[in-house]
């Protein structure tokens, strides 16, 4: 499992989240979390109860074109449901580059609010689990 320096680090480091410390005070993260249309994430981060985080190694599927929606779908129905303010997906390829454009241009088709984000990055950007 992750440790939840290294996830308050990433979160605020890497993601950019300006949440005020006493919101990293509970970090619940899960890992292998199945979605519904048989997607499994490889983490789904709850952040305060503020913000929810969807992590899942891209490089596992054929293309992103395929999983995109449905990952945005069900982050957005996730995080209204349990009422989180913000919900960040973040994905994880060893070339962030060659997914990078088209992935956004998906993203940005898609029916979204000022409240959710995509972030690709490289996987070595991504905290390891510790032992």
């Amino acid at each position: 499992m992750l440790r939840k320096n290294d996830i308050e680090q990433f979160v605020r480091n890497t993601l950019g989240c300006t949440c005020p410390d006493e919101v990293f005070e509970r970090i619940d993260c899960r890992a292998k979390f199945a979605l519904p249309g048989g997607i499994t994430l490889d983490y789904r981060i709850n952040i305060g109860g503020r913000l929810l985080i969807f992590v899942l190694d891209i490089d596992r599927f054929d293309s992103v074109a395929s999983i995109l929606p449905l990952l945005v779908s069900a982050g957005i129905e996730d995080r209204d449901n349990a009422g989180f303010n913000r919900f960040r997906l973040v994905l994880l390829a060893e070339s962030p580059d060659r997914l990078s454009d088209n992935a956004f241009d998906l993203f940005n088709s898609l029916p979204t609010d000022e409240k959710t984000h995509l972030h690709i990055l490289a996987k070595k950007d991504f905290p390891t689990r510790s032992g």
